[in-house]
Order: structure tokens, then sequence, then C-alpha cells
């Protein structure tokens, strides 16, 4: 799956905080996953994620550091970078 493109500013916020994102691997025809990744010494953290699904990208983050369910839903968005942007806003913790 190819990463939808995200506008200078937030690209550039993304290096400058050591943010990256990556595609699921290995997903099924018809997923669209993007990974927001902290980028840490040689270590990497995630933060959360954004799923494509019915035309709307849906952000989770990671929000406990231990337990089964340690991301939560943080809304719907049309856009991509939106997405992208509230699961900045709202992870607490990095896995």
């Amino acid at each position: 799956m190819t990463i939808p493109e995200v506008g200078t500013e937030l690209r550039q916020s993304l290096e400058r905080h050591r943010f990256s994102l990556r595609p699921e691997p290995d997903a099924r025809p018809g997923e669209e996953t993007v990974h927001v990744v902290l980028d840490h010494g040689g270590e990497t953290f995630h933060a959360g994620h954004v799923d494509h699904h019915l035309g709307l990208w849906c952000a989770f983050a990671v929000v406990r550091a231990h337990g089964v369910f340690r991301a939560d839903e943080f809304g719907q968005y049309e856009s991509f970078e939106d997405a992208v942007l509230a699961v900045l806003m709202s992870f607490t913790h990095v896995e």
C-alpha cells in the first residue's frame, strides 16, 4: 500500500519530532492501515495507527501502557492528515 501524502507542515513536524508513517506489513487486499511510529535512537515505538474503512480514516492512539486494549479510537475523518493529527494529539504512551 502507498501511504497517502501529507502537507509540508505536518511532514516537517513529523520529521522534527522523529515520527514516521509506516504501512501495515503484509496487509490483505482492501485493507489500508498506516502506523504512526516514534524513532528513538535505533528503537521504534508505536504511538497509534489510522485505518481506512468505508471511506473514512479512523484514528487509534495508544493511551494505556499495559493491558489487552492499549489503544482507543479518537474519531473518524475524511482526511488522512486529520486522522494522523488526531493520533499525534491523543497518544499518551508508546509501545
